[in-house]
């Protein structure tokens, strides 16, 4: 029994696969020309508000709408790109509006002759505005770099340090700063160059330009190099005296990025002693205070502590 059907389809193949086809395809017609209703998602666009205005909320990104139509222009229809689209170039307040009241704006071709039934979700859109304002904004730069043993990280030049944000002024006015994007690197031994992101807290919302910036992080080798004859400074006296420091000078070995350490010169280093918070009867030597420019370590003083030689005036 088998095998005589086998033998028949082996003969009648042709035949039966047109007869098929055929009966699919007249099914396909019947099916495709009567009328549906289906629901489908379409993004929402809102441009144009009154001249110097801007939305304040961001509205739904999409909505779900019915629409009926014949089979075949309801398959056509997934090949256009469907949107309700609302220009409200009167708006300048904040206003509820109907969103079935703009059903005419949605971007449906009208030669598919689908009609759109309802408007489902949402069905309402609270629209706020309010005055737009520009401001430059400083730029927070959020970077971790870490240099290998032997290197230091000097930190990092950026190709502007604010950016422009634009948006609703009850908005804009609220920012102290503006963010890069995180970024982290260990293991650095020269300097190198990254494209940040600028983090936008409200998308939608408020406009930042430009919306990248470039940062030069910059990576040198440690040297040290030592500094002669840096003069003593004493302040702090009281009018009646008179102070000198022996020896009046120091050498100081510093320690830091190479362009740093050696343009160094010694009227950059500051050495101190405050006679109104240091001195003491019964002390005879004193240590000081060193100040240096960021990014440079004293590693050594000699020597380590002067005798103040006091003198009363006449």
């Amino acid at each position: 029994m088998i095998r005589r059907i086998i033998l028949f389809l082996r003969r009648n193949f042709r035949p039966l696969l047109v007869s098929f086809l055929l009966a699919l395809m007249l099914w396909a017609v019947v099916t495709t020309n009567r009328v549906y209703k289906m629901q489908i998602e379409v993004p929402l666009h809102i441009s144009n508000v009154a001249e110097g205005y801007v939305l304040v909320n961001p509205p739904p990104e999409t909505l779900i709408i019915e629409v009926s139509g014949r089979g075949t222009s309801l398959i056509i229809l997934n090949f256009f790109e469907v949107a309700l689209n609302l220009n409200l170039p009167d708006l300048n307040t904040d206003k509820e509006i109907e969103l079935m009241d703009y059903s005419n704006r949605i971007s449906i071709p009208h030669d598919l002759n689908i009609q759109v039934i309802e408007i489902l979700e949402p069905k309402t859109v609270i629209l706020k505005v309010d005055k737009q304002a520009q401001l430059k904004i400083p730029v927070e730069l959020r970077a971790s770099v870490k240099s290998i043993p032997g290197y230091v990280y000097l930190g990092a030049e950026l190709s502007q340090d604010s950016v422009l944000v634009s948006g609703p002024e009850s908005i804009v006015t609220t920012f102290l700063q503006m963010s890069t994007s995180s970024f982290a690197r260990a293991n650095v031994q020269y300097p190198f160059s990254e494209t940040l992101e600028i983090q936008n807290p409200k998308p939608g919302i408020i406009d930042i330009t430009p919306k990248t910036i470039m940062v030069n992080f910059l990576v040198e080798q440690l040297v040290e190099r030592n500094l002669y004859n840096v003069p003593i400074q004493i302040v702090g006296l009281p009018d009646n005296l008179t102070a000198s420091a022996i020896p009046p000078y120091v050498s100081i070995r510093i320690k830091g990025g190479e362009s740093l350490v050696s343009k160094l010169g010694r009227d950059q280093i500051t050495v101190l002693f405050n006679y109104a918070r240091q001195f003491r009867e019964d002390v005879e030597r004193y240590p000081m205070e060193i100040r240096t420019p960021e990014n440079i370590q004293v590693l050594e003083t000699s020597p380590q502590k002067f005798r103040l030689q006091l003198k009363k005036k006449d």
